[in-house]
């Protein structure tokens, strides 16, 4: 199994694992019958074999992930569509200069309004979703995106854009906390990491194709700033198809006792898989969510996220959520056409464009990657070199990138790229971990949390960006560079390592109060309790 075949360096000392064993009252030489196991079977398989085994858990977790083209295309037109010519005579206002203009209050407000919009869904999501499932979730997101979209394609005045930009940050929230939730309950654990970090290849794609989209509009119909917004309504209409066919999370169904519907939403998701013990696959739902019940005394309330271990767990996915905006996510993601063109860059459009890219190449490898190599220390070296390169690109204000000397402003652009493949790295372990950290029951509710404490930072960052720009000019990086260096600090002690660990083995983990570096070493008695069941079986076998 492969399991039991780790490598010597990767098996924590035995002082440890009996220390595990003894605070979970398990011996080593238990025997377990199949209806106790709390980790699936198919965890010992390799991460090709498990996605073509699970080929069609995949594709449904592909079809969920549709609306995150929604969500880059907004997000990354939001930003620059306020540089089109066009934009600007529609939305604008002539100054004392008599040039035409946008007032620096609407295009702050139109940014924080996507927050807002954000922070009012995160207040009622966990909620909604416990009590009316996931896939209700996703139609009620479809529903404020098209009322955005419409909104947006019919706004001729600041005020009415505004209302549009509501409603998409509404929609966005919504993807924000359920796509993950949802797709953590159907994934297998060995290939949860890369499907979990997959919305981040939709999103970029969408934002790819926005950035092409406003260059050659820019260039070749400078007033058309109308065409990219009809083209929205593309993504919108695709979403809706494909969640047709997406089924409710068996976690749902398991955690109101309503077997029949979950029995048969496992049908629908693992149908195709042969040797697939749909019983003892729900028993492993039901028992995992039966211990954390236990734990909890009472019905699962939003404040049992700031108790006991719970406040542990959701300062961890805290702390990833602010690594972000702290990290310099405005100054030079959200406002980057703005920032290489006070950079002195000829063509701050094309820079945009290349930034995109290294972010889809990031995205990209760390989808097919981090199943395998883990998140731990990726998180953290990464977290350590965005550190270096923000104080990096400050300094290069004194070698003159901002008045026009070429080398110098080239030399910005290669640190960005750098900074921002290293970012999207953290960024994206922060989606993962929001969905895997949390108890089963409280997954849902702490995402609002960190969701809403990063939505809030969005908001005031909005407004403090601009002008710090103006101020500071790329020295603004310097700022975020002193914000991020306690935050490297605390995600080397605090941020575990969870590739592979099945909700169970989580709970277990935190519950033993094993510290976070030692995660990866550590054996738990889910493991060991799967593998002699296991064993059992094939020595069976062999007698027969």
């Amino acid at each position: 199994m492969a399991h039991s075949q780790k490598p010597q360096s990767d098996r924590p000392d035995l002082a440890h694992v009996e220390s595990i064993l003894d605070d979970n009252k398990i011996s080593p030489n238990a025997e377990y019958h199949p209806d106790e196991l709390v980790k699936s079977k198919f965890d010992g398989l390799s991460i090709p074999r498990t996605v073509w085994v699970f080929r069609r858990v995949a594709l449904v977790a592909l079809a969920v992930y549709t609306g995150y083209v929604c969500e880059g295309f907004e997000l990354k037109i939001g930003n620059n569509i306020i540089a089109n010519a066009g934009f600007i005579k529609q939305f604008g206002r002539k100054g004392g200069s008599g040039v035409q203009a946008l007032d620096p209050t609407w295009v702050s407000t139109w940014t924080s309004l996507l927050n807002v919009g954000q922070i009012v869904t995160f207040l009622y999501i966990h909620w909604f979703s416990d009590r009316f499932g996931r896939k209700a979730c996703l139609y009620l997101a479809w529903l404020w995106l098209a009322v955005g979209c419409t909104v947006l394609n019919v706004a001729k005045t600041p005020s009415v854009w505004a209302i549009g930009k509501l409603c998409n940050g509404a929609g966005v929230g919504i993807l924000q906390v359920t796509c993950q939730v949802y797709v953590m309950e159907i994934c297998p654990n060995n290939i949860r990491g890369g499907m979990l970090t997959f919305q981040a290849v939709w999103s970029n794609i969408g934002n790819i194709a926005c950035n092409v989209m406003m260059q050659r509009l820019n260039k070749n119909h400078p007033d058309d700033y109308a065409l990219p917004l009809r083209i929205l309504i593309a993504p919108v209409v695709m979403m809706l198809l494909f969640w047709a066919f997406v089924p409710e999370s068996p976690w749902y169904y398991a955690r109101h006792g309503q077997k029949e519907k979950a029995m048969k939403s496992l049908k629908l998701l693992y149908g195709n898989v042969e040797g697939y013990d749909f019983e003892q696959e729900y028993s492993i739902i039901e028992k995992t969510i039966s211990h954390e019940r236990e734990l909890l005394d009472e019905a699962p309330k939003l404040t049992h996220v700031f108790k006991g271990l719970n406040l542990r767990r959701t300062l961890t996915v805290l702390l990833l959520a602010v690594s972000g905006p702290f990290g310099g996510l405005s100054i030079i993601l959200s406002y980057s056409t703005y920032f290489f063109a006070i950079a002195g860059l000829s063509d701050p459009f094309l820079a945009t464009l290349i930034l995109s890219c290294c972010n889809l190449l990031a995205v990209s490898l760390w989808t097919v990657t981090t199943d395998k190599f883990g998140r731990r220390t990726f998180i953290t070296i990464s977290q350590t070199a965005i550190c270096a390169f923000l104080f990096i690109a400050g300094s290069l204000w004194w070698a003159g990138a901002t008045t026009g000397n070429v080398a110098t402003g080239t030399a910005l652009l290669f640190i960005c790229c750098l900074w921002s493949f290293m970012f999207q790295i953290v960024n994206l372990s922060y989606f993962v971990m929001s969905a895997e950290i949390p108890s089963a029951l409280l997954r849902a509710k702490t995402a609002p949390v960190t969701f809403f404490a990063q939505s809030i930072l969005g908001i005031a960052f909005s407004y403090a960006v601009p002008r710090l720009l103006l101020k500071l000019n790329i020295k603004a990086c310097f700022v975020f560079g002193a914000f991020s260096v306690p935050v490297c600090v605390l995600m080397w002690l605090y941020v575990p390592e969870t590739k592979g660990r099945s909700a169970a083995e989580i709970d277990e983990l935190y519950e033993s109060k094993v510290p976070a570096w030692r995660w990866s070493k550590t054996i738990t008695s889910a493991e060991r309790q799967m593998h002699t069941v296991l064993l059992t079986k094939d020595n069976d076998k062999e007698e027969i």
